[in-house]
C-alpha cells in the first residue's frame, strides 16, 4: 500500500497542487477586494458569490431535485436544471447526507478536490504513456490550464477530466471493459463525454475489422459499446419515466442560445477573418468600457471584462490547436486514442459553436477535455527552447488568477 501511495504522491503534481491553490486565493482576494463588482456580483459569503453561474444549477437540483416545464422549455432565457447532467449533483447529495449540511462552501470544495485529483490523475497516466520529461510539462501545463475558477464554482469540471484521463489511459492499456466504465461514468457527467465515446467506438471498430473471426465479437462489442454510454442512457431513462421525454435535456440546451442558419455557421469556420473578427471585437468592447470609465463604473467593468475573455478565447484555440498538432505527431504510434478523442472533443467544440449563438466562447473550459493537447505541448516542450516553456506557463498562470478573480467578482468567466 506504501508504494501504491507513493506512486500517486509524487512531489511535481502536490507543488503543483500548492500552485493552484495559490492562484486560486489570490484571485479570489482580486476578485473581491480590487476589481469593481460585476453584474451577477451577489451579496453574501464567497462561495454564494462563486455559485452565481452554472454552480447554482448543480446547488438547486442538490436541494430540490430535477424539474422540468416543456411549455417554456425551449426558450431563451429560460433555463432549467434538467439539461446539467446528474453525477456531479449525486455527489453533492452524498456530502450533504454525510456532514448534515447544505451549505455551498461544500460545493466549492468538492469541485475544488476534485479539481485537485485530476492533476494527479493526469500526472499518473502520462507517465504511462510518455518519457519523464514530456509527462511532467505536461502536468504542468495541464495543472495551469486557465480552468481554476471552475474548481471552486461547484462545477463537474475536475471529475470530468478524471473520467476522460482514467478512460484513456485504461483503453491504451488495452483495458477495454474497466475504460468502458469510466467513460460511461463520464456520459452521466457531462455531455462532452459523448464524443470521447465516439473516439473509443471508432477505434474498436477499425481494430475489428482486421480481425478474422468478426461474427463471434459482434456481440462483446455491442454490450462493450452500451456500457461506453450507460450514464447518458440511464439519464434518458429517468426522463422519460419522469416527465415522458428522454430528450428533455437537450431540448433544454435551447435555452442557453438558438441555431442559427447553419450554413453560414458552418462555412465561417473556415474563413481567416472570422477569427481575427473576434479578437478585434474584444478590443472594441475594451475601448467602450474604458471610454465609459468614469461614468459607469459596473458598465465599463463589465465591457473591459468581456473583450478580456474574447482575447482569451483566441488565444487558447490557437494553443488548443498547437497541443493537438503536437500531439499527432509525436502520439499517433504510442498512444493513439488520445489522438483521436483529442480531435473529437475538438470536433465537439466546433459542433458548439456551429450550432449555438455562443460563437467562440468557453474554449479554455470547453476544450480541456481534449487532453491530447496538454500531451503535445509537453512533448513540444522538450522539443523547443525552455523559456518558450516557461513563457506559456507564466501566461497560463496569470490567466488562471484573472479567471479566479472575475469569478469570484461576479463576472461571466469561460
Amino acid at each position: 500500500m506504501k508504494s501504491s501511495v507513493s506512486e500517486w504522491l509524487r512531489p511535481l503534481p502536490t507543488a503543483l497542487t500548492a500552485l493552484v491553490m495559490l492562484l486560486i486565493f489570490i484571485g479570489i482576494l482580486i476578485g473581491r477586494f480590487v476589481l469593481p463588482p460585476g453584474s451577477a456580483a451577489l451579496p453574501g459569503t464567497i462561495a454564494h458569490q462563486l455559485l452565481s453561474w452554472d454552480g447554482r444549477h448543480y446547488y438547486y437540483i442538490m436541494r430540490f431535485g430535477y424539474s422540468w416545464n416543456p411549455n417554456v422549455g425551449e426558450l431563451p432565457g429560460h433555463y432549467q436544471q434538467i439539461e446539467f447532467f446528474p453525477v456531479q449533483p449525486i455527489l453533492d447529495e452524498m456530502i450533504r447526507w454525510i456532514t448534515g449540511s447544505r451549505a455551498p462552501i461544500l460545493m466549492v470544495l468538492l469541485s475544488l478536490g476534485l479539481g485537485i485529483a485530476s492533476i494527479y490523475a493526469m500526472d499518473h497516466v502520462s507517465r504511462s504513456v510518455m518519457t519523464l520529461s514530456e509527462a511532467r510539462w505536461t502536468t504542468i501545463f495541464f495543472a495551469l490550464w486557465p480552468v481554476s475558477s471552475f474548481y471552486v464554482m461547484g462545477y463537474p469540471t475536475g471529475l470530468i477530466t478524471i473520467c476522460i484521463i482514467f478512460c484513456l489511459g485504461d483503453h491504451n492499456a488495452g483495458r477495454y471493459w474497466r475504460s468502458a466504465a469510466w467513460c460511461g461514468l463520464g456520459t452521466a457527467t457531462a455531455p462532452t463525454m459523448v464524443f470521447v465515446a465516439f473516439a473509443l467506438g471508432l477505434h474498436r471498430l477499425v481494430r475489428w475489422l482486421a480481425e478474422p473471426r468478426k461474427a463471434a465479437a459482434i456481440p462483446g462489442l455491442v454490450g462493450w459499446g452500451i456500457v461506453c454510454i450507460w450514464g447518458i442512457l440511464g439519464f434518458m431513462i429517468y426522463q422519460a419515466f419522469r416527465f415522458h421525454d428522454p430528450f428533455a435535456f437537450s431540448k433544454a440546451a435551447a435555452a442557453w442560445g438558438g441555431a442559427p442558419p447553419f450554413g453560414p455557421r458552418l462555412s465561417r469556420l473556415f474563413e481567416p477573418d472570422w477569427y481575427t473578427q473576434q479578437a478585434a471585437a474584444g478590443l472594441r468592447e475594451i475601448d467602450h468600457g474604458l471610454g465609459i470609465f468614469h461614468s459607469d463604473l459596473r458598465k465599463a467593468a463589465n465591457s473591459i471584462q468581456f473583450g478580456v475573455q474574447r482575447w482569451i478565447n483566441t488565444a487558447t484555440m490557437l494553443v488548443v490547436l498547437i497541443g493537438l498538432i503536437a500531439a499527432t505527431v509525436s502520439l499517433s504510434r504510442r498512444a493513439p486514442i488520445f489522438v483521436l478523442a483529442g480531435w473529437t472533443v475538438f470536433a465537439g467544440y466546433l459542433w458548439f459553436i456551429v450550432s449555438t449563438d455562443q460563437n467562440m466562447l468557453a474554449a479554455p473550459r470547453l476544450l480541456m477535455p481534449a487532453v491530447a493537447l496538454f500531451m503535445g505541448l509537453g512533448w513540444l516542450s522538450t522539443k523547443l527552447p525552455h523559456p518558450l516553456s516557461y513563457a506559456l506557463g507564466l501566461g497560463l498562470s496569470i490567466v488562471s488568477i484573472a479567471e479566479v478573480a472575475f469569478a469570484a467578482g461576479g463576472y461571466w468567466v469561460v
